[in-house]
């Protein structure tokens, strides 16, 4: 009697503690689940922000609304406010309607590039390019590019690599959005779509092959990574497209 007492007793104090064991673990669990989504004020543009434009401006115009997203979703540098200390900075490039603001996309701007980050020793050089050759707008600052350029040549048109790498620095015009839109004629019709200002940075014989070529011939860009090997050759023309 003794044995099945103790048994019963022990029973139900593994029982107890067994539910405390459960209610400790869900109250964490709940306390993490907190935590994770606990919301966190960020800033977002309402609309299209043209580099150059100052901290201090998008403030004035109100360019931006606060919205409140789960903390572990929130990139490192998101900006809950625009503090005094901002209002010198401008934005090195276009903004996008509802992006957040990052403090890394301001920078000081200068007499001399107007708050373009122009890399030491490098000219700024800006072309237009049309949606799709601007990989359906995906080329944003900041990203490394290769360049194509098709030309017409004796025996037809011909397209090749003409810079194999370069930095972005800029995409559309200060003061404007560079969005690239399509064009409404006045009699009705579809015009071709509006070209986008792609601005790189590049050294003294990058730019007078960029600047030839765009002035000759059309170019066309692709997206790259530090893993991607691309090399200047010969190119493809009509005559060995399919060879």
């Amino acid at each position: 009697m003794k044995r099945r007492m103790l048994a019963v007793m022990a029973a139900l104090v593994l029982a107890a503690f067994g539910g405390f064991a459960v209610i400790a673990y869900v109250r964490g669990a709940e306390e993490r689940a907190v935590a994770q989504t606990d919301p966190v004020w960020v800033l977002v543009s309402t609309g299209t922000i043209p580099a150059g434009t100052t901290a201090a401006q998008i403030r004035e115009r109100g360019l931006t609304q606060r919205v409140a997203m789960p903390a572990e979703t929130v990139p490192q540098g998101a900006l809950g406010e625009l503090a005094a200390d901002l209002d010198g900075l401008a934005l090195t490039g276009e903004v996008g309607a509802s992006q957040l603001l990052l403090a890394g996309m301001f920078g000081t701007p200068t007499a001399l590039t107007g708050g373009l980050p122009v890399p030491a020793g490098k000219l700024a050089v800006s072309v237009q390019v049309g949606a799709a050759a601007q990989v359906a707008g995906y080329v944003r600052p900041g990203a490394t590019v290769t360049i194509f350029n098709t030309y017409e040549s004796g025996s037809g048109r011909v397209t090749r690599v003409l810079l194999p790498e370069v930095d972005v620095i800029g995409v559309g015009e200060r003061g404007s959005a560079g969005a690239a839109v399509t064009a409404v004629q006045q009699n009705g019709a579809e015009a071709p779509p509006a070209t986008t200002m792609l601005t790189v940075a590049v050294d003294q014989g990058q730019a007078e092959r960029l600047v030839h070529a765009s002035q000759t011939g059309s170019l066309y860009l692709a997206l790259r990574d530090e893993t991607t090997a691309v090399s200047v050759g010969d190119g493809v023309s009509d005559r060995d497209l399919f060879d």
